[in-house]
């Protein structure tokens, strides 16, 4: 009995073994053609989720491919982490053991980009920018929070804010600028949103918690001027593979604009939906 046990945890063990080295192998080629439709001067990392991946290979339906490459350039952005899960990725076990992965189909891909907060300071000429998001609350006046509102268009409620709307979302901006001739960290909260595959960025209150910000007079043009400065729009171009962005959201350290399609299919010649 003893000899049958070890013999099955050893059977066992291989086969795990198999299981794994056969995702890694399917890994690294999925890899190679994202890296060609992505344009990537690296290999992006690629994680096939389920287990056993032996059931998903033999069906040639994987159900959960996760996709993701660090510090990619689009324009002005340098470091923008680009990210797809492929759900139901389906391509076919003679083609992934040949090596040739010259196209795959998928019922539905799910695109993101992460504009980082080094990049977006570096671009606003705020070097210590930091992000973060921001209470659902943070935008209405009645919230007692210490901060004053912008003057700006007078609508600073949670509606303003985003926080209930997928294309919109409250933020929470720190960073160190000059007023009166002093270096001192302010934070802003404002209103994250798309516009034409944008992401536009618009300070609505002031936080004036620093205290050498609080011994100097300032008026609504002078705070409205020191908001203007974390004003921007920034364009990172389209998604992975052509998916048109239709949410925003913040997380610690980026901004991330993401959105799907149903029914792509990657190969040689390109990108193709429906």
């Amino acid at each position: 009995m003893k000899k049958l046990a070890i013999t099955l945890v050893i059977v066992l063990g291989l086969l795990v073994a198999a299981d794994y080295g056969a995702a890694s192998f399917a890994e690294y080629q999925v890899s190679q053609q994202m890296k060609k439709q992505l344009k990537l001067a690296e290999d992006p990392s690629v994680r096939v989720h389920g287990f056993p991946f032996l059931t998903q290979a033999v069906a040639g339906d994987y159900k959960d491919v996760e996709v993701a490459a660090k510090a990619v350039q689009a324009g002005q952005l340098k470091e923008l982490g680009v990210e797809a899960n492929l759900h139901h990725a389906r391509l076919p076990l003679n083609d992934m053991l040949a090596g040739k992965v010259h196209k795959i189909d998928v019922d539905e891909l799910v695109g993101r980009m992460k504009l980082k907060a080094s990049d977006v300071g570096r671009i606003i000429g705020i070097t210590d920018l930091t992000i973060n998001p921001a209470p659902k609350d943070a935008l209405d006046e009645s919230s007692g929070d210490g901060g004053s509102s912008s003057s700006g268009d007078g609508r600073g409620g949670t509606g303003q804010g985003g926080a209930t709307d997928s294309n919109r979302a409250a933020v929470a901006l720190d960073g160190t600028i000059g007023i009166a001739g002093t270096n001192v960290r302010v934070k802003v909260i404002a209103v994250l949103s798309l516009l034409n595959g944008q992401l536009k960025i618009e300070p609505k209150k002031l936080d004036l918690a620093d205290r050498s910000l609080s011994e100097i007079p300032m008026g609504d043009v002078f705070e409205e001027s020191i908001l203007q400065q974390f004003t921007t729009t920034l364009d990172p171009g389209m998604l992975p593979f052509e998916v048109t962005p239709t949410a925003v959201r913040v997380e610690r350290g980026a901004l991330v604009m993401e959105g799907k399609a149903d029914n792509v299919t990657i190969g040689p010649g390109g990108v193709s939906t429906g």
